[in-house]
């Protein structure tokens, strides 16, 4: 009978927990409602309409979804890709010594590092972008620097090119790595390395067998904070890149903005690069959780 009743205070005590939770998170339900599942609603309603001149006609259409297979808008989606892997691929490169070197400072530097690393945040975006464009430009700030020390005859033409939007994207988008690498790298126990060099391992087998396999959360969170936003860029693109190589993001805008406006194929474009997005999310998951169920089984 006492069995019982524990169990029945138990399960009450449950459902009043669960009641609570659901409250607490019903504010951001009905805002996710409200500012995301609806807006999209609209836009998979808008894919399956015609293009007028100015607006829509409402009537049912698939023209849209069928020019996107046809393969014309192919390249631009290249195109954002190979930017948002280049992108991921560089800031990990670069935002993960970074990081290392932040989480092994001692707590006075570590600071004043982290300041410097958000320091780019408290500026605009168009602001920064715009910066790059100067310094870049054929008679900007770096080719006369160059110039006047003799380095180069000529200057370089760096400036609307790719390499200027993988530059400047990495630029915007590397504190987004370094910070959740950061926050990872800082919780690990640094003794673990003093003692894989104890029992005979140099620092880079001791940095491959332990740091490295303990931070991959760190490098999973950077990689979505860095690869999503990267792909679907327009400022970037549209201020230092080129008309000859589109973007994705610069293709939506142009259909919703230019006349005659194609807001049907901007919707179309937009969900398939969502469902893409999903897709590759879905398959990082499935990767990041079967190594760490791996490594659970190695380790038991």
């Amino acid at each position: 009978m006492h069995k019982e009743r524990q169990q029945h205070i138990a399960e009450k005590a449950a459902h009043h927990k669960n009641i609570s939770s659901w409250l607490l998170t019903l504010p951001s339900l009905i805002w996710l409602s409200i500012f995301f599942l609806i807006p999209y609603f609209i836009v998979v309603l808008y894919s399956f309409l015609t293009p007028g001149t100015l607006d829509v006609k409402f009537e049912v259409s698939l023209d849209s979804y069928r020019q996107i297979f046809d393969g014309v808008y192919y390249k631009p989606f290249l195109n954002s890709f190979l930017l948002a892997i280049y992108t991921t691929i560089i800031c990990v490169l670069l935002g993960y010594p970074v990081a290392y070197f932040i989480a092994r400072a001692r707590e006075k530097v570590r600071n004043t590092l982290l300041i410097f690393i958000i320091i780019p945040f408290w500026t605009n975006l168009i602001i920064r972008i715009f910066s790059w464009r100067i310094f870049l430009a054929y008679n900007g700030v770096m080719n006369n620097l160059l110039t006047n020390m003799g380095l180069i005859s000529q200057p370089l033409e760096i400036i609307r090119t790719d390499w200027a939007v993988i530059l400047v994207t990495v630029y915007v988008y590397l504190p987004y790595m370094i910070l959740p690498l950061y926050s990872t790298l800082e919780k690990l126990d640094f003794t673990l390395l003093q003692a894989a060099m104890d029992l005979g391992a140099n620092e880079v087998k001791a940095f491959f067998s332990i740091t490295l396999p303990l931070s991959l959360e760190g490098i999973f969170a950077g990689t979505l904070l860095v690869f999503i936003p990267s792909l679907g860029s327009y400022l970037i693109p549209q201020l230092v890149g080129n008309q000859k190589s589109l973007y994705i993001g610069q293709v939506i805008t142009y259909k919703i903005k230019n006349i005659p406006r194609n807001w049907p194929m901007a919707s179309a474009l937009s969900l398939i690069l969502l469902l893409l997005v999903a897709v590759l999310l879905l398959i990082m998951y499935y990767l990041f959780k079967r190594h760490q169920r791996s490594k659970r089984r190695r380790y038991e």
